[in-house]
């Protein structure tokens, strides 16, 4: 390439951390004023003369080639390939940008391609992801295969439509789909392992049987040789008299045979079986299994509920350890089914409130896996909870503890998660972070976390997003904004921090908080937490802020308001953390992404020379080490005096170091000493 083309391709590729930030993607659009000649590709600008050139490179490289091209770059993310697939029509794009692309358009049918707009009905990853073993990577190639067998088409689609509709409606499994991975191998060598355990402690069971019965048998003998002894004695004393044989009572023979037993050290059953109601969890079950079987709000007296409470005070601390495995003995003797029965035989009451919070802390305790959750689900429990909140939403306890339980229920399940959803949960959130109080429902915001984070991943496309659209047309986020308002001595500010970056996905949310002074207010809580040294509010505040970022109105406001001077002045503060470091570079990498003035204000305050300072102290903080290459990256691209300003600073030897050293920022410090200018940059 020319040194002319690699400047052009210097000048124009930069990091895309805006597709970290929002998980949407914006669609091409046209610009209606055609007399600029300028066409808006997402959020950047390419001009006439780029695009002319761009399409006549486009038509010398063959569409079937099985690698992307050298000199491109994904057309959504404006970035290097990260696990390239080819689509249909030609064109590359990473894997992760076109399904997300996918996720928030219609799912229902194929995905448009940005490019041309013809519908994308397969995806090729390129060869060499086949052979690579990350974790990453196996899961992008599994999601795209999903997607091409969602709409393969045709009559071989109609057939693994019909196959796939068949084996759904089998409950045995005897297809293992995926073929034999890992975890599968682990699942049938437990099922073997249990049966053959089974198989064993059976013959055990009948060898130990037949022991003590021959054990019965012998003594039962030699007991009887001896009272005929004992006869032939006596009829030998008395002149050949005969005397009737005397019995043995029933009574006599069990103490004998006891005595033996233990004399012997003989197991009469399998281990565990005799003890098992002596475990406090089963008979913690056991007693509350009595009060289910009658109803609560009736003939139940004030002894009878502080019992209860007891039971299920106990049940908590018994299981809230997950080392000692008796919350698994629990959920295994029907724990969650139990409660939520218990749950929905109550009437919301003053009364019956000491009840409903101890039962509520007891089942976020049980509820812990994808199997209790569906346990949770099948016996109704999201409306039981539901109900039971909407009844006693003035009480602070019984809201802290049923939202515990809305946050584990919905964690790891895409369906409960839509069963809340349907239930109206959100409004319901809203009408509590409405209501003026003093005490902080903590539970709460990890609620708003769990039901819009993506998490079941054995759902292709979740619904989540849309779930937080709905979130702040309703007001939730304004809520959470005017929450962050009391500041850095508020309890809540962490928590309503993280729930307030689960809801901003998309640019008009960012706007929308921006608006009501959500900028505003994490500039002065990043302030405060600097002096008062708390490192928690301050990666969580920045954490906030770099997701607003991603909206370009945004950072010019952040800019405006002097938030690359605070966030210097954070970092300097917090010199010995690089967790803190990492998150105020990718803020300034997200702020000077595509803008040379904001990069030059960067440098101006203090950017490059905290580049050099941490990448020198933190050498093997390998997250650090990326943000900085990244945050180099987009301050140099466009700003030949940055360029200069970093290289005089020894920021080339830096890069490179950490490109020796740290496998997960290799691409990254190659792009940056690519933006630098240098020409060895991939040595």
């Amino acid at each position: 390439m020319s040194s002319l083309g690699s400047s052009n391709l210097r000048e124009e590729m930069e990091v895309t951390t805006t597709a970290d930030v929002f998980p949407e993607v914006n669609a091409v659009t046209e610009t209606e004023n055609l007399d600029r000649n300028e066409l808006v590709l997402a959020d950047g600008v390419v001009t006439v003369e780029e695009t002319n050139i761009e399409a006549d490179n486009r038509g010398e490289r063959q569409i079937e080639s099985e690698t992307p091209p050298e000199d491109d770059v994904c057309p959504i993310c404006f970035g290097s390939f990260t696990v390239p697939c080819r689509g249909n029509c030609g064109h590359w794009y990473c894997g992760n940008c076109i399904l997300q692309y996918w996720n928030y358009a219609a799912i229902s049918r194929p995905c448009k391609c940005p490019m041309c707009v013809r519908h994308i009905t397969k995806l090729s990853p390129e060869a060499s992801l086949q052979e690579r073993q990350e974790q990453e990577v196996k899961e992008v190639l599994d999601k795209v295969r999903r997607y091409n067998r969602l709409f393969v088409g045709g009559l071989t689609g109609f057939v693994q439509m019909f196959v796939s509709t068949l084996y759904t409606a089998a409950e045995f499994n005897f297809i293992p789909t995926g073929g034999f991975r890992i975890v599968t191998v682990f699942d049938y060598a437990a099922i073997a392992m249990i049966l053959i355990l089974r198989i064993v402690g059976i013959y055990r069971r009948r060898r130990l049987a037949q022991q003590l019965i021959s054990i019965s048998f012998a003594v039962s003998a030699s007991k009887l040789n001896f009272e005929n002894h004992f006869s032939d004695l006596s009829n030998r004393s008395s002149g050949g008299r005969r005397m009737g044989v005397r019995a043995i009572s029933q009574e006599a023979f069990d103490d004998l045979v006891r005595e033996n037993v233990e004399d012997l050290g003989i197991i009469t059953c399998v281990p565990g079986e005799s003890s098992i109601k002596d475990n406090p969890v089963i008979a913690c079950l056991d007693r509350l299994k009595e009060f289910d079987s009658v109803s609560i709000d009736g003939p139940l007296r004030d002894e009878d509920f502080d019992e209860i409470s007891s039971l299920f005070n106990i049940l908590n601390e018994l299981c809230s350890s997950q080392e000692s495995g008796n919350a698994a003995i629990a959920i295994k003797h029907g724990a969650v089914d139990l409660t939520c029965s218990i749950c929905s035989k109550i009437k919301t009451s003053t009364r019956s409130n000491r009840v409903v919070v101890p039962c509520f802390k007891a089942l976020a305790v049980l509820i812990r896996d994808i199997q209790s959750t569906e346990m949770f689900r099948n016996c109704t429990g999201p409306n039981i909870v539901v109900d039971l909140l909407r009844g006693s939403s003035s009480d602070s306890d019984l809201l802290d503890a049923g939202f515990a339980v809305v946050a584990a229920a919905a964690t790891g399940n895409e369906v409960v998660k839509q069963l809340f959803m349907e239930l109206k949960i959100d409004e319901f959130i809203l009408q509590v972070l409405s209501r003026e109080s003093k005490t902080t429902i903590r539970a709460l915001y990890d609620a708003i976390c769990a039901l819009l984070t993506p998490d079941d991943y054995r759902v292709v496309a979740s619904q989540v997003y849309g779930y937080a659209r709905t979130f702040a047309k309703l007001g939730i986020a304004t809520a959470l904004t005017e929450a962050l308002q009391a500041g850095i001595g508020s309890d809540s500010l962490v928590s309503a921090s993280t729930a307030l970056k689960a809801i901003a996905v998309n640019d008009e949310i960012c706007k929308s908080i921006a608006e009501t002074g959500g900028i505003d207010t994490l500039l002065r809580c990043i302030n405060a937490s600097g002096e008062q040294g708390n490192k928690t509010a301050a990666k969580t505040c920045c954490s906030l802020l770099s997701k607003l970022a991603g909206s370009d109105s945004n950072k010019s406001t952040i800019v405006e308001k002097r938030g690359l001077d605070k966030l210097i002045t954070l970092a300097q503060r917090f010199s010995d953390d690089p967790l803190v470091i990492q998150e105020v570079m990718l803020i300034i990498s997200i702020i000077c992404l595509r803008s040379p003035d904001h990069a030059a204000k960067a440098i101006e305050a203090g950017a490059g020379d905290l580049a050099v300072q941490a990448m020198k102290r933190f050498p093997v903080a390998a997250q650090m080490q990326r943000n900085a290459c990244n945050m180099i990256r987009n301050i140099a691209v466009r700003n030949a005096e940055n360029r200069t300003i970093l290289l005089a600073n020894g920021i080339e030897k830096l890069i490179r170091t950490a490109k020796a050293n740290n496998e997960t920022c290799r691409a990254a410090a190659t792009d940056a000493l690519r933006d630098l200018g240098l020409d060895n940059y991939n040595n």
